[in-house]
């Protein structure tokens, strides 16, 4: 195996492990957005790997302002920094949110109380408040927490670009490659 194609192969294996191992770097990534032609940065959490259909996704709020502005710009950039292994990933791709309701469900229903919780707020995210924790559901939301699944979405992120790069104080290593939808897998050796 080249090179280039172990690198890849270390990718898939370090983002699937990201759902497996608490405290895994890549677990919390940000995602980045333009609107209004102005940069816009979240982070969120790493919910899904499918290296097959070369996608990642996450879950977010139906109400949050991230979601209308996938809806005018879906192409985005993922920032992933793995410190100890001194390994930065950006990965460019276009956003698509899961609209099949059995794929939603079966999330919803593998999903801890505490993260369904986040979907029974009575506000959507970026709401202004007269206290800090005014947002918060109301105790008789709890008698039927799956209400929240009205609020909740999985977005995936199909990759097209993955930018790779390794820091090393005996010389740092950068790589694109590029994934684009039943094409081969391309490399390029680029400076850092």
């Amino acid at each position: 195996m080249q090179k280039e194609e172990q690198v890849l192969k270390n990718i898939w294996r370090e983002l699937s492990l990201s759902l497996v191992e608490s405290g895994h770097p890549y677990h919390i990534f940000s995602i980045s957005t333009v609107y209004n032609g102005l940069p816009d940065a979240r982070s969120v959490v790493l919910r899904g790997v499918n290296e097959e259909q070369k996608s990642i996704n996450f879950h977010t709020d139906s109400r949050s302002k991230k979601v209308y502005q996938f809806s005018k710009e879906n192409s985005v950039c993922a920032l992933f920094y793995d410190k100890p292994k001194k390994t930065q990933l950006r990965i460019y791709g276009d956003i698509h949110i899961e609209d099949d309701k059995d794929t939603i469900l079966k999330k919803w229903n593998d999903s801890k109380e505490m993260s369904k919780l986040c979907y029974l707020n009575k506000y959507p995210p970026g709401h202004t408040l007269s206290a800090s924790r005014d947002y918060l559901y109301n105790e008789n939301d709890l008698k039927n927490i799956d209400k929240g699944v009205e609020n909740f979405l999985i977005i995936n992120l199909n990759i097209r670009k993955i930018d790779w790069l390794f820091l090393n104080h005996k010389g740092h290593e950068r790589m694109l490659i590029d994934l684009k939808k039943n094409e081969e897998v391309k490399y390029e050796w680029i400076a850092p």
